[in-house]
């Protein structure tokens, strides 16, 4: 093999590794100077790249920081039910999602986006029956 052939070959692989373990490592610990709306995002990412555990850490983070505030609560919410729908945790998405909408029933006039409580009742209806109890 020529000299260059090997530099190359050295490089791609290097390039590979070094991704998987940039792409593979997971999150130790949540910025503190992110807004709610930036944790939302991050986690989004972070669930999209397929880090449930650090999408699962910055969707914590929101509800620690910011869970005062309702309409910030139920979305980190809901976006731990979607990920624990997602990873098949049906108990933990359950009891999410059923939250979610015990909080739209008690809610009198405060401000909930109303769009979580459909996508509450959506993400319980994926829920197989079995998997519930």
């Amino acid at each position: 093999m020529k000299k260059t052939n090997i530099i190359l070959i050295t490089i791609l692989f290097g390039s590979i590794f070094g991704f998987l373990a940039t792409g593979c490592k997971t999150l130790k610990e949540v910025p503190e100077d992110l807004s709610a709306a930036q944790l939302i995002q991050q986690g989004q990412n972070s669930y999209g790249s397929g880090d449930y555990k650090a999408a699962q850490m910055y969707y914590n983070a929101v509800i620690d920081r910011f869970g005062d505030d309702t309409s910030t609560y139920i979305e980190a919410r809901y976006e731990l039910g979607h990920l624990f729908l997602k990873t098949k945790d049906y108990k933990k998405a359950y009891a999410a999602f059923t939250e979610i909408l015990e909080l739209y029933d008690s809610a009198s006039g405060a401000a909930v986006p109303a769009s979580y409580k459909k996508l509450a009742q959506i993400g319980i209806e994926k829920i197989p029956e079995n998997r519930i109890k």
